[in-house]
């Protein structure tokens, strides 16, 4: 962690080089520095009295001048090294502290800095991940083998089986997981090379990249000031205070508590007027919406909208899409030529949502684009690289994988079907509920096949899905929900008796997809895993599931 240098030689020269040196450093450790400190600025505008308090701006202190503290805690340090993102600063004529805490001086130096030997080569950490690739395939084709060689001749060795293929599934995952993410890392390289590189700004707490025009998700907008941080460092100012800044905003100090609708539509219009395009977005929505503290004024909002896409501001592009898709009449006709173009010029500066949106116009041919199952397939990767919690991308790219398309698009797999369409399961029309329970039962039919007992059993989670789906009014689910409790009811669990014509037999009460000959094979089947099965069935991350004992 960068805490802060002083400076104190008298000579002018040698003092105007170091302030020169410390602009250049605090522009590495943070790219938006310039933009918090200056009056009037678009993203934060404080005036520089309020920039000294969080620590942004040099002070003047009786001949020399010192550089403020960045950040004043030793966690947030601590933090980074937990993520294993420790940084190395080299710059000539400070003072600086290494990771021991001891300070060390680096010489003023005309020479060009050498960083050959500092951190990894560019080529390691793709190396890295090629032998993690094909360690991960060593130990699944070991593990394969293992399973092979077991028998499924008595029930101790099925369950013995079962254990095994179990830890075959992780690994497979795993395996699968790892590709799949290398594959997104390329489609965004591939799509930078396209349309440019996206556009990132530096969170101020944890000193990552933020690429803050994909999603607004990824960030904490602070109406107080303007500025921002990354959503996961707001988060533990809010919950944790782990950095001691009182629920306070930690650039202006303002109160990170909620305030009323007037009050936060009287603080975005003030962000608005001065330049913060993004507040100029939410002041124009909420006034074309009557949301949100505004009044209903649609012409004022539209020049709201209009000004921050003036600017290439994707966000307000993509509600351009959506007004012109849909019409605001009169003051805004439907336009389908409009509308797709707003949506592509949003799509191609790096908006998620647009990104996914786009992708759907391609896969049904609507809104002016014709159908292209490739540029389909490489949109919604797009959209789900820039923002992991996109729930249409991952529909889409779930849905694929459950039922394969056409050429350079992936064949049918279970675990990745799982994997994308878990993170929509909670979505309204119960699709998502549905492909996720049918993905789980055809894994479970790879894993295990016919021979499954009791502690490995998919079944109660496939069919509380199922019914999970069929509840939220997705008819597909009716048919194969019927099929799986009409082969359950008609057959026991636990010894495989048939039921007589009329002879019913007794349900789980717990998870009630599963149904037994007597009491006995009950009891004997809950203590031999069946509980398990019950309670692994409520739980609702694939991981966890698929990794659950």
């Amino acid at each position: 962690m960068f805490v802060g240098a002083r400076l104190t030689e008298d000579s002018e020269d040698v003092r105007e080089n170091q302030i020169a040196t410390a602009t250049i450093l605090l522009d590495g450790v943070a790219s938006c520095v310039a933009s918090l400190v200056e009056l009037n600025s678009r993203r934060v505008g404080t005036a520089s009295e309020g920039a000294c308090e969080v620590g942004l701006l040099p002070r003047r202190r009786g001949g020399g001048v010192e550089v403020c503290r960045h950040i004043k805690h030793q966690a947030i340090f601590e933090r980074r090294l937990s993520r294993g993102k420790e940084r190395h600063w080299n710059y000539p004529g400070f003072s600086v502290r290494s990771a021991s805490g001891a300070w060390k001086t680096q010489p003023m130096s005309d020479e060009p800095l050498d960083n050959s030997s500092a951190g990894p080569k560019a080529g390691d950490d793709e190396e890295r991940q090629k032998t993690d690739e094909e360690r991960l395939m060593e130990e699944i084709v070991e593990q394969k083998d293992l399973v092979d060689a077991l028998t499924c001749d008595t029930h101790e060795e099925i369950v013995h089986r079962n254990s095994q293929e179990k830890k075959l599934g992780q690994l497979e995952f795993k395996y699968h997981l790892m590709v799949e993410k290398k594959r997104l890392g390329r489609v965004l390289l591939k799509f930078q090379e396209l349309y440019g590189d996206l556009y990132s700004e530096t969170c101020l707490i944890c000193l990552d990249d933020i690429h803050v025009h994909a999603s607004e998700s990824l960030t904490k907008q602070l109406v107080c000031c303007g500025g921002f941080i990354c959503s996961s460092c707001a988060r533990d100012i809010r919950e944790s205070d782990y950095m001691g800044f009182g629920g306070k905003c930690p650039l202006c100090r303002g109160s990170f508590g909620d305030k009323t609708e007037a009050e936060n539509a009287a603080k975005l219009m003030t962000l608005a007027k001065r330049g913060v395009i993004w507040a100029q977005t939410h002041v124009g929505k909420g006034m074309i919406d009557g949301a949100k503290g505004f009044k209903k004024q649609v012409q004022t909002g539209l020049e709201w909208i209009n000004q921050a896409a003036a600017q290439n501001y994707p966000a307000a592009l993509y509600q351009l899409y959506n007004y012109y898709r849909d019409g605001i009449a009169p003051e805004l006709e439907n336009s389908e030529g409009m509308a797709s173009e707003n949506l592509m010029k949003a799509a191609n500066l790096g908006y998620a949502a647009a990104n996914s949106t786009l992708a759907k116009c391609y896969i049904q041919g609507t809104n002016g684009f014709e159908e292209d199952p490739d540029e389909f397939y490489f949109r919604a990767s797009v959209a789900f690289a820039l923002e992991n919690t996109n729930e249409q991308a991952a529909f889409i790219l779930g849905s694929l994988h459950y039922f394969g398309f056409e050429k350079d698009t992936p064949e049918p797999f279970s675990y990745l079907a799982c994997h994308y369409q878990n993170i929509v399961v909670n979505d309204s029309t119960g699709a998502a509920s549905y492909f996720y329970g049918h993905s789980l039962l055809r894994l479970s039919d790879h894993l295990h096949g016919n021979n499954i007992a009791s502690g490995s059993n998919d079944m109660p989670a496939v069919v509380f899905w199922l019914r999970k789906s069929l509840g939220m009014g997705y008819k597909d689910a009716r048919e194969l929900l019927k099929k799986l409790e009409t082969d359950g009811q008609s057959l026991c669990a636990n010894c495989s008796k048939e039921a007589k014509t009329g002879e019913k037999f007794k349900q789980c009460s717990k998870c009630k997809a599963q149904w037994y000959c007597c009491k006995e094979c009950q009891v004997e089947a809950w203590r031999a895993g069946h509980k398990k099965d019950c309670k692994r069935a409520a739980i609702l991350k694939f991981e966890d599931y698929l990794n659950a004992e």
